[in-house]
């Protein structure tokens, strides 16, 4: 495998029975990616937190952290945005050369599935851009 990731998850929900099991059946559907092997992982103990989100006053929370062996740059990607992790460190290689055609690929695997979002009406077709990013 060609890049190593380090990523944080994170459930966070109403009730402890929601958050119970989420992060261990995400983490394995990850397992299951042909393209990324799961190297380690550390699930933490379930937590009561107080505002865990603006219409939440108080829920469970539960905290992942799992290092991942990706084949190539646009599986990285791929994983990234299929699997959504609260937060992500590429720990190696200190240097990574990429192919014209694997960048290609990869942008355009990126506006696939933002288009795909755009047609579930999760998101929108950027039109213009504004002044602030």
């Amino acid at each position: 495998m060609d890049l190593k990731l380090w990523m944080i998850f994170e459930a966070v929900a109403a009730s402890e029975d929601a958050v119970k099991g989420s992060l261990e059946d995400h983490i394995e559907k990850l397992s299951n990616e042909p393209e990324a092997e799961v190297v380690e992982e550390t699930v933490e103990e379930i937590e009561k937190v107080e505002n865990p989100h603006e219409s939440l006053d108080e829920g469970f929370s539960q905290v992942a952290e799992v290092v991942v062996e990706a084949s190539s740059f646009e599986e990285a990607i791929a994983l990234v945005i299929n699997y959504g992790p609260t937060y992500i460190q590429l720990e190696s290689p200190d240097h990574y050369e990429m192919s014209l055609k694997e960048g290609q690929e990869t942008l355009q695997n990126v506006a696939d599935i933002m288009r795909r979002y755009a047609e579930m009406g999760v998101g929108g077709m950027l039109v213009s851009k504004t002044d602030k990013r």
